[in-house]
């Protein structure tokens, strides 16, 4: 037998011996613990009535106790409006220790385990997901434990080390965050066989390893996409001392990634090569998305075994409305993720399998609950994607604790704040729920909420004041900005002045402006090709912006720029024979807005000079044209040249032409339309696969 077949069986058993044999009915108990109005008020209480198989849903709050699991139950954390429940030991000894095999722990923040950690695994067949493991000596450890699945969580703060691996086998480590720890991972000598991908690590000091076997990347190919682009690749960790590049736009470089072996940053490598990531990922793992297993005969893997692990994923079917009484209620049936491995033939074994489980009242025995995630500190050729501006949806279980980590995102808004209320007519809260203020514009007060109809998650722009100038305006960007629907620019969604005057819109997570600059050229122009392919269905249609920027480019979790903040256009076709002037960012301004009598009338070309601004400013990480006053900036931007981008940044000569015909001073030296910048791009591109 195999070692694939091997792995698969004994998981397959595993699971059948601990939930078929302790739990031999599809029918179990769900408890549920709150701060108050539960049967308990203390998890463990909780895990003590119990019994193997059983469901303990655990609400919002501050739970000050440690936590033994000593049998097989699911402990899962939920927000019921009050945040996800926190763990924290008293006396600082670890929060949660894992003794029985087949527990699951999702959902909930775990801190301030000074002498010991979060998480301790002592046993195997477990499933760590979504979970926040913060300012501990030890983010989660583990010792002689096997088999177990952890996924989603957000590791940081660690005194000691992130993940702690000793004397451990076999168990899945992908699609975690672990920043800011002292170390991001260390496994000792008898840790073998264990599969860690897909994870992003920005540390102290990000791996000490001296295990032999264990394999940094996924044991089979993963389609996913990447800056926009469907790709497939066998995918590796993102390591933030990586200095490594992509050579074909797949985001896995080119160049292996090298394990450190104890304190030594030289590594000595296993003669079967196993002490390489041989695909890094260039980025976090946040810019991968839709990540999904697949064996596409398109990508080989060389130099590496193909090994396999059985990676069983749960739908979420807990309830979430909170229960204040014990009650008996099924236990949500776990989906295993089927995955088609290589030289091994399943079919005639899957129906007995599946008869056998079925029998026993399982499906899996792990539990998985999908989680977007921040984004680590970068280094300067891979910047945070974005920053968040919005609160994480809540059916990802866990929301976003951006004031808990050391990267440079806005906090999360709090909706209880009584002047953000203010703002938000009342009239509308028949409408949305979960309203959030986010921020001011030029011209209207701008929300989070969700739609009360379908619960989807939107931006809502309100009016600041309804004077003469301001309704103008106001209406003048719904005009222009509702008749766009590109996949680079943000949607209108809805429009109405009844019962209050306000626009819905598109809710895009991030800004551009939040980017670390500057970025790898590739990656600019990625976004400029966006920007542009969206400005370019916008004139066609007679409409100019005038303000482009990188706070007016949202841009989503896989790097897709949309444009925002229309309410500078102009629809040229009725606003020729205007005499206006419409309002501006001076640094990101064109000759003609600052000097109309001499480089006349904006058009067309006034976005792309702007647009050039930008490019200026992605690759150089500085804007071409700056000063001590209004008056200087506009001189330099009249009179100027600004310093060639290779000045700044040697690896920009490449587009620096691109560049700076954007920015000729004369309307009539640049790109006449976006689609002449779209072509250069793409002879750039072109260049960039030969």
């Amino acid at each position: 037998m195999t070692r694939l077949t091997r792995q698969i069986c004994i998981q397959i058993f595993v699971s059948i011996l601990l939930f078929g044999c302790l739990v031999p009915a599809v029918i179990a108990t769900e408890y549920t613990v709150a701060p108050s109005g539960a049967a308990f008020t203390v998890i463990q209480q909780a895990i003590n009535s119990a019994l193997p198989g059983d469901t303990i849903i655990v609400n919002g709050g501050v739970y000050l106790e440690s936590i033994r699991l000593d049998k097989p139950v699911m402990l899962l954390g939920v927000d019921n409006g009050r945040g996800v429940p926190v763990i924290e030991p008293q006396g600082g000894g670890t929060a949660i220790e894992i003794l029985a095999d087949g527990c699951a722990v999702d959902g909930f923040q775990i801190q301030n385990s000074n002498t010991g950690s979060g998480i301790h695994v002592a046993s195997s067949g477990n499933t760590i997901a979504n979970n926040i493991v913060k300012t501990n000596a030890a983010g989660i450890s583990f010792t002689s434990a096997n088999n177990n699945f952890l996924t989603g969580n957000t590791i940081t703060d660690s005194t000691r080390a992130g993940f702690i691996l000793e004397s451990s086998r076999d168990n899945v480590i992908e699609n975690n965050r672990v920043i800011d720890n002292a170390v991001g991972i260390t496994l000792d000598a008898s840790s073998l066989s264990n599969y860690i991908y897909h994870n992003s690590f920005a540390n102290t000091q990000n791996v000490l390893s001296k295990s032999t076997t264990s394999e940094w990347n996924s044991p089979v190919v993963m389609a996913y996409t990447y800056l926009g682009k469907k790709t497939e690749s066998h995918m590796g960790n993102y390591w933030s001392d990586y200095q490594g590049k992509t050579s074909n736009g797949n985001g896995i470089g080119v160049i292996p990634y090298t394990i450190s072996v104890s304190a030594s940053k030289n590594a000595v490598l296993s003669p079967s090569g196993n002490m390489q990531d041989l695909f890094p990922l260039i980025d976090p793992k946040d810019y991968y998305t839709d990540v999904t297993p697949t064996l596409s005969p398109s990508v080989t893997k060389q130099q590496v075994p193909t090994p396999v692990v059985t990676l069983f994923r749960i739908g979420t079917t807990i309830p979430r409305t909170p229960q204040a009484t014990v009650a008996a209620s099924p236990v949500p049936l776990y989906t295993p993720a089927v995955l088609v491995l290589p030289d091994l033939n399943l079919p005639a074994l899957l129906p007995a399998l599946l008869v056998i489980m079925l029998l026993s009242g399982i499906g899996s025995v792990m539990f998985f609950r999908s989680k977007k995630t921040h984004r680590p500190s970068s280094p300067p050729d891979a910047p945070a994607p974005f920053q968040d501006t919005l609160p994480e949806q809540p059916d990802t279980g866990v929301p976003e604790m951006a004031q808990d980590l050391t990267v440079p995102v806005a906090e999360e808004p709090d909706s209880s704040e009584p002047e953000q209320k203010l703002h938000f007519p009342p009239e509308l809260e028949k409408k949305y729920t979960g309203i959030s203020y986010i921020g001011r514009g030029g011209v209207a007060h701008v929300f989070a909420a969700r739609r009360k109809s379908d619960d989807k998650l939107v931006a809502v722009k309100i009016p600041i004041s309804f004077d003469e100038l301001t309704g103008k305006c106001f209406l003048n960007e719904i005009s222009a900005w509702e008749k766009l629907r590109h996949p680079n620019i943000v949607e209108v969604t809805a429009v109405n002045i009844l019962p209050v005057p306000y626009v819905e819109m598109e809710y895009v997570p991030g800004s551009l402006e939040a980017v670390e600059k500057p970025i790898p050229v590739w990656k600019a122009v990625h976004l400029v090709k966006g920007i542009a392919e969206g400005l370019d269905y916008a004139h066609k249609r007679g409409i100019v912006h005038r303000d482009i920027k990188p706070h007016n480019i949202l841009v989503t979790r896989d790097f897709t720029p949309k444009i925002t903040d229309w309410g500078m256009s102009k629809i040229i076709a009725t606003e020729m024979n205007k005499s206006s002037v419409a309002g501006f960012s001076l640094s990101y301004a064109a000759p003609e807005q600052v000097s109309p009598a001499d480089f006349g009338r904006t058009d067309a070309r006034t976005d792309l000079y702007q647009l050039g601004v930008l490019f200026y400013e992605l690759v150089t990480g500085s804007i071409p044209f700056g000063g001590e006053s209004v008056v200087e900036v506009g001189n330099a931007i009249v009179r100027e040249t600004p310093p060639l981008p290779r000045e700044y940044n040697p690896e920009a000569e490449p587009v620096e032409k691109i560049v700076m015909k954007c920015l000729e001073k004369d309307p009539k030296d640049r790109f006449q339309t976006a689609a002449e910048l779209l072509d250069a791009l793409a002879g750039y591109l072109d260049e960039d696969d030969e």
